[in-house]
């Protein structure tokens, strides 16, 4: 199975168009959030959020997403991961929790609550459909300062999902491991209109 994985598009008309090109040919697209702009209110994310459900009906594959820190609303679309879902063979496991950050936005949590969340999640041999990166792997925000979750790396260790999915620091992405699975922060350079999306084989 060919999966598409990619993130923060941010309303970027641009990107959203490389998105269905990149989605021609893959079984399964999923998407690790941040759908909108930098925080707003619910009404003026609306444009985007529609924007980016109207993409997803253009793709002929199932398509998932989950919100970023950046995404103030709330949404019924079928498209909304809200729980486990399988794909084949594949268990794919929503978590929108983000570790704390300096400009308080949204689903922020401590690593405290993030260990207790991650307790009921059973991940082994599943992919983890999230926003935020572990601490280690996709999270260097320059100079060797690293902003990803402790608690997610130690629950990575434990359980051993077969990937971790995430987006969020924009400067992280690429491809990592921790232990046997492999950590991909697939965040776009929204900026410039690069989408740097990754297509994994399960």
């Amino acid at each position: 199975m060919k999966i598409l994985v990619s993130s923060d598009i941010h309303g970027n008309a641009t990107l959203l168009n490389q998105l269905k090109e990149k989605a021609r040919d893959v079984h399964l697209v999923l998407y690790c959030g941040d759908v909108a702009r930098n925080p707003a209110g619910t009404e003026a994310q609306k444009p985007d959020l529609d924007s980016f459900i109207a993409t997803f009906d253009e793709i002929s594959a199932p398509c998932r997403f989950v919100r970023g820190n950046c995404d103030n609303f709330e949404t019924d679309s079928e498209y909304f991961l809200k729980g486990e879902e399988k794909f084949g063979d594949v268990r794919v496991i929503p978590f929108e929790d983000i570790l704390t950050t300096p400009f308080g936005t949204f689903r922020e949590v401590s690593e405290e609550q993030i260990e207790r969340d991650l307790a009921d999640i059973n991940g082994n041999g599943a992919i983890i459909l999230a926003h935020q990166p572990p601490y280690g792997a996709g999270d260097d925000i320059g100079g060797g300062i690293h902003v990803g979750s402790k608690s997610i790396s130690t629950w990575i260790k434990s359980q051993k999902p077969l990937y971790w999915l995430c987006g969020h620091v924009h400067e992280g992405n690429g491809e990592y491991s921790i232990d046997e699975t492999k950590v991909i922060n697939a965040a776009a350079d929204s900026g410039n209109n690069n989408l740097r999306a990754y297509i994994i084989e399960v």
